[in-house]
Order: C-alpha cells, then sequence, then structure tokens
C-alpha cells in the first residue's frame, strides 16, 4: 500500500459522495472523530450541498467524479444509490483515494471483481462498512468465537422483525432490477454478522424470500441458512413487514442503541396507507440531507450510550452461548452465566462508523493493510446476499466460492 503524504499527516480528511439520508449519522461521527476531517461533500442536489458547505466548511461538488480531481480529499466514503456504489468506489480508487464504501459492495461478483482490481491497481484500500456488525458488542462476541474462548461454534440464529418495507421510498428503491429490496439493502449487515460469528469461511446456503405486495415488487422479507466449513450453521430470518417488532426482544432498542416507539411499526403501516405515491416520494425527498426533516445526524438522549441491536443473535459454542445486552454481551456457560461490560461510548465514540473511521485510519497512518472488513472480505458477503436471492428463484443450495476467514477486528478492538 502507498500512498503520498501518509506519516506526515494526522488527520484523514474525508468527502462524503452522496448526502442522503444514510450520510447523516455517518457524519456525525465523522465529524467527532479525533483524527478525521470532513472536508467534501458531492450531491446532485443544491440544498444539500449548501446545507453541508454551512455545516462543515467544506468543498462541495454536484458528482463524485469532479469531487475525486480535489487533492484535499484522503479517503472517499461512497454514500451513494446501491446500483453506484462499485462504479463510484472505482471511480475514486482510480484517483489514488482511500475508499470507505456503504454496502452492498456491488450488485454482482464482477463488479466486486472491478473493485478490488481498481483498488489493487491504485494502492488503495477499501473498507465496507457493514454498520451494526462492526458494534463493539457484535466485535467481541466473534472474538470469543475466534479464539475458541467456549470451544468451536456450533449454531446461529439471528432474528429481526421490523418496519423497513413500509417506509417511505422514492421510485428507484422500489426497483428490484436496479438492487433494491430487503436483501441487498438489510441482508449485507445480517450477513456479515453471521460470518464473522462462524468464521468467515460458509460453503453454502438455502433461502427463500417473499414479496407480497405487487405495488411495491421488492422483497420484504427472507430467510436463509448457511453452513460453513468448520461445521457451525446458521438460520438468518428478516420480516420487514411492520407487524411484530423485535425490539420487543432488544431491551426497546434499535439500531442505533437507541429506545424505539412500540408503536413505530403499526405508525409506519398507517402513513404508508395514507400516502398516494407522489406523496410518499415528497415525503422521502423531505428526509434527505439539507430538507426540513432531515435529522442531521445527531444521536441524543439516554438511549445513545447502549449498543446497536441488528434483531436479536444468539451464538451457540461447544461449552456455552453468547447473546448482546445493552451494555454488552451475556455468556451462558458450562457452570454460570455472567455479563461482560463493553463500552458503548459517548453517542460518537466507538460506535460502528467510529470503528470504521479508527480501521481506515489506523491503516492508512502506517501504510498498512485493513485490519478488518476489506474488499475481498466484503466480496464474500455480497456473495451470500446475491446466493440468498439465486437460491429463492432457483429453489436449491447455491455453493459459495469466494469466502474468506475472519481475522478478528485487529487494532480496532
Amino acid at each position: 500500500m502507498t500512498t503520498s503524504g501518509v506519516g506526515t499527516r494526522s488527520v484523514l480528511r474525508v468527502g462524503i459522495g452522496g448526502l442522503g439520508v444514510g450520510a447523516t449519522a455517518m457524519m456525525a461521527e465523522a465529524a467527532a472523530h479525533p483524527r478525521v476531517k470532513i472536508v467534501a461533500g458531492a450531491d446532485p442536489r443544491p440544498e444539500a450541498r449548501e446545507k453541508f458547505a454551512s455545516q462543515f466548511g467544506a468543498e462541495t461538488y454536484r458528482t463524485l467524479e469532479d469531487m475525486c480531481e480535489s487533492p484535499n480529499v484522503d479517503l472517499v466514503y461512497v454514500m451513494t444509490p446501491n446500483r453506484m456504489h462499485a462504479g463510484h468506489a472505482v471511480v475514486a480508487a482510480e484517483h489514488g483515494k482511500q475508499v470507505l464504501l456503504d454496502k452492498p459492495m456491488g450488485l454482482t461478483l464482477a463488479e466486486c471483481d472491478a473493485v478490488i482490481q481498481a483498488a489493487d491497481r491504485n494502492g488503495v484500500r477499501v473498507l465496507v462498512g457493514h454498520t451494526q456488525s462492526l458494534d463493539p458488542a457484535n466485535l467481541r462476541m466473534a472474538e470469543i468465537v475466534r479464539t475458541g474462548e467456549l470451544g468451536r461454534p456450533l449454531m446461529i440464529n439471528t432474528w429481526f422483525y421490523s418496519d423497513w418495507f413500509y417506509r417511505p421510498r422514492c421510485p428507484e428503491e422500489l426497483d428490484p432490477s436496479l438492487g433494491e429490496g430487503l436483501v441487498m439493502r438489510q441482508g449485507p449487515v445480517q450477513v456479515d454478522m453471521v460470518r464473522m460469528l462462524g468464521g468467515g469461511m460458509a460453503r453454502g446456503v438455502r433461502a427463500s424470500t417473499t414479496a407480497i405486495h405487487p405495488d411495491r415488487p421488492i422483497e420484504g422479507a427472507y430467510m436463509a441458512y448457511v453452513e460453513f466449513e468448520n461445521g457451525a450453521s446458521a438460520s438468518l430470518t428478516y420480516n420487514a413487514y411492520a407487524h411484530f417488532d423485535s425490539t420487543e426482544l432488544t431491551w426497546g432498542l434499535g439500531l442505533r442503541g437507541r429506545v424505539v416507539d412500540p408503536d413505530t411499526n403499526l405508525k409506519s403501516r398507517r402513513q404508508m396507507a395514507s400516502l398516494s405515491k407522489e406523496q410518499e416520494n415528497a415525503y422521502k425527498d423531505s428526509t434527505r440531507y439539507g430538507n426540513p426533516r432531515a435529522s442531521g445526524g445527531v444521536i441524543t438522549g439516554e438511549g445513545a450510550m447502549r449498543h446497536a441491536f441488528f434483531g436479536i443473535t444468539l451464538v451457540s459454542c461447544e461449552r456455552g452461548d453468547v447473546r448482546q445486552t445493552p451494555e454488552g454481551i451475556m455468556i451462558y456457560g458450562d457452570d454460570k452465566h455472567w455479563e461482560e461490560r463493553i463500552p458503548a461510548g459517548d453517542g460518537y465514540s466507538r460506535r460502528y462508523t467510529t470503528v470504521e473511521l479508527d480501521a481506515m485510519y489506523d491503516a492508512w497512518s502506517r501504510d498498512a493493510p485493513l485490519t478488518l472488513h476489506d474488499a475481498r472480505w466484503a466480496k464474500g458477503t455480497t456473495e451470500i446476499c446475491l446466493g440468498i436471492l439465486q437460491s429463492a428463484r432457483d429453489r436449491r443450495e447455491i455453493p459459495l466460492a469466494h469466502q474468506t476467514p475472519y481475522r478478528g477486528a485487529g487494532a480496532v478492538m
């Protein structure tokens, strides 16, 4: 790995490509990171660029391609729509920028290969963020399994029930041909958690998906079964049709470690029933960064001190079981049960985006390889997501050929 000036600078200068809904929380963590500075942003919407320039005193560009021309940007954080992820990652790599890429890495394995090849060709790093899989409590569970503290892993069960399907969407987000749908939008996080806990080397996946609304043709639920080379197996369930809410099983805490309104799912279904397609599109647009309903990515309240829950996950090993708690993890051993407390941070510190930025900064500043979630690892996660979709279509098990072992979080733990 080579990057001009590495070792002489103490701050990683970040340009954000895509100032949408998903970028707001990441902006808050990046802005609070002591070794990161937001210096640029790219988005086709003038209101987003104006807000961004005002908030961060940063350069703004209409396109990610233009932003990559800036000599003031060290890393490009790609937060554009799914169908643009791989192409934008390649552009950034070809300009010699480090890349932090939102999930999924790409919509095909060929797109993943294009990103890997561009990174290798230009001597840059690509880290694909899988959000809640990198919450410190999940990293600790994966470390317990990896080091064999409770013996070898036997099985992993993970459930998530949410209102995701009934959140306001623009027309492109309801088009499965554009890489939308539950599996490619949310599946990478759940799959990534399972791969970390199972050791990474999955050998096959069998799955089914469900799409029940003709006017919203993306899938809204899936079930998958994954087997690993070490003999472990995993079941993955995600139902986003907004009936049951799995926060009932996670102390009322949701994706950002905050208390969730128990009526969230009911409210989401009622809202969708009351909106026309035009109203839904307008509502979604109003939640984008720079518009009236945008949160600005501020994390506040008592719940910000708790760990992030992507549903509930239980790991069974030879000598015990492990699950996440609001304050850390609970371990059920042969002769005792105990809770291991793990700091969740002050609302920004050590949350999952911070873990991603820590890993990238550490590798960049030392001119070293990434310690976790590099492009080849991310290709393995994408392979399983694509396998879920293919298995559902073909009604058969899909063999996997591009998996990589989980080696731990290294310097970020």
